[in-house]
C-alpha cells in the first residue's frame, strides 16, 4: 500500500554524461542542486550574477553575458561600507570597489565563453515578484538592504514570465543554437506576502514555462516543486525554518534528476566518483606520516583509473592535492 503519490516523470530526451557543460541559473535552489553536480564532478557554472529570483533579472544577467557587457565604476553604490551592483547577488560586493568591478566583469567575461558551448542549463525560477527601482525602471537581482522607497514591487504576468523566457532561449541560441533548457519551479516557498501570494506567485511561473515549452524546442520541465509538494508532503522533508526544503529532499531530488536524464551506466560512474569523493574529504591526521602517503598514493592511482573509464571526467585537482602528500 503506497502512502504517497508518487510523481511520474517520463524519462528526458536530454542526455547528460561526464561529457556535458551544464549551466545552472536561478534561485538558492539551483544553487544546491548543482552543488550535487559539483560534488560528483561534472563540468558546471553556476549563477554568474549569483543568486537570481525572479525571470526578469535572469534576463538582465543573461543580456549582460551575451553581450560580453563591461561594467564601469558607475555601475556601483556605496552604502557606507561596501560597494553594491543592482545587477549582482550581495555576494559580488566589497569595500574594495575595483575589486568589486573585476569580480563582476570576470565573471561575466567566464560566463560568456562556458555559455557558447553549453550543453544544458537549468533555469529554476522562485518567484514572479520583481523589484523596479523608481529612478529608471529597471527591475534589479538584489535590494542590497536599500530603503524600500526606492523601489517598486510588483507580481508580473504570465505573459510577462513567458516573454521573457522564449527572448531568453532566442538569445542564447544565436550564440549556441545546440543548447538545450530544462526549467523548474523552486519548491522554497516565499512566505514574506502570506500563503496565498505565494501560491499566485509560483502558479504564475508554472504557467509561463507551460506556455514557454509549448513554444520552443529543446526545452523542458523538470518537477522539483511536485516532487515536494505531493511525494514530500511532511515537514520532515524541511528545513527547521519551514519554509527550506531539507537535504534529505535535496538529495531525494538529486536522485529523481539521475533516473531522469543519466543513463544506468553513468548512474554507476557518479557512484563510483561520489565514493572517491569521500576519500577526498578524509580528514588528514599526520600528512607527513607513511600511512598518510600510502592512502594518497592508493587514491591517486584511482583516480587515474576513474578517468580512464569515464569519458570526460577531470580530476585533475585531486590528484594535484593526492600529490602533495607524496613529496
Amino acid at each position: 500500500m503506497d502512502l504517497y503519490t508518487k510523481v511520474e516523470i517520463p524519462k528526458s530526451s536530454f542526455s547528460i554524461d561526464y561529457r556535458s557543460k551544464l549551466m545552472f541559473c536561478g534561485s538558492c535552489f539551483a544553487e544546491n542542486i548543482s552543488q550535487f553536480f559539483l560534488n560528483a564532478k561534472f563540468n558546471c557554472l553556476v549563477n554568474p550574477s549569483g543568486i537570481v529570483y525572479n525571470p526578469l533579472s535572469l534576463k538582465l544577467m543573461f543580456d549582460a553575458v551575451l553581450s560580453q557587457k563591461k561594467y564601469t565604476e558607475d555601475d556601483f553604490f556605496f552604502d557606507g561600507t561596501y560597494y553594491n551592483n543592482y545587477d549582482f547577488h550581495g555576494s559580488f560586493s566589497d569595500s574594495d570597489l575595483q575589486k568589486a568591478l573585476c569580480d563582476v566583469n570576470e565573471s561575466i567575461s567566464n560566463a560568456y565563453n562556458f555559455l557558447s558551448s553549453t550543453d544544458i542549463i537549468f533555469i529554476t525560477l522562485g518567484t514572479s515578484f520583481v523589484y523596479f527601482l523608481k529612478s529608471n525602471s529597471k527591475p534589479v537581482s538584489n535590494c542590497h538592504k536599500q530603503n524600500a522607497n526606492l523601489f517598486l514591487r510588483r507580481i508580473i504576468s504570465v505573459s510577462e514570465v513567458s516573454e521573457t523566457l522564449i527572448s531568453i532561449v532566442n538569445s542564447v541560441k544565436q550564440v549556441n543554437p545546440k543548447v538545450k533548457f530544462v526549467f523548474t519551479v523552486s519548491p522554497i516557498r516565499h512566505f514574506r506576502d502570506g500563503a496565498h501570494f505565494n501560491q499566485l506567485s509560483k502558479s504564475t511561473l508554472h504557467l509561463g514555462i507551460h506556455e514557454t515549452i509549448s513554444k520552443l524546442d529543446n526545452c523542458e520541465y523538470f518537477p522539483s516543486y511536485e516532487i515536494v509538494q505531493d511525494e514530500l508532503r511532511d515537514y520532515r522533508f524541511y528545513d527547521d525554518d519551514m519554509i527550506h526544503v531539507s537535504p534529505l529532499a535535496e538529495k531525494i531530488i538529486w536522485c529523481r534528476i539521475q533516473q531522469t536524464f543519466f543513463s544506468s551506466e553513468t548512474q554507476n560512474s557518479v557512484q563510483r566518483v561520489e565514493k572517491f569523493m569521500q576519500s577526498v574529504r578524509h580528514r588528514v591526521q599526520n600528512p607527513c606520516s607513511e600511512q598518510t602517503k600510502m592512502f594518497a598514493n592508493k587514491n591517486i592511482s584511482l583516480a587515474k583509473l576513474l578517468e580512464s573509464e569515464i569519458q570526460g571526467l577531470n580530476l585533475t585537482l585531486e590528484i594535484k592535492y593526492f600529490h602533495d602528500f607524496c613529496c
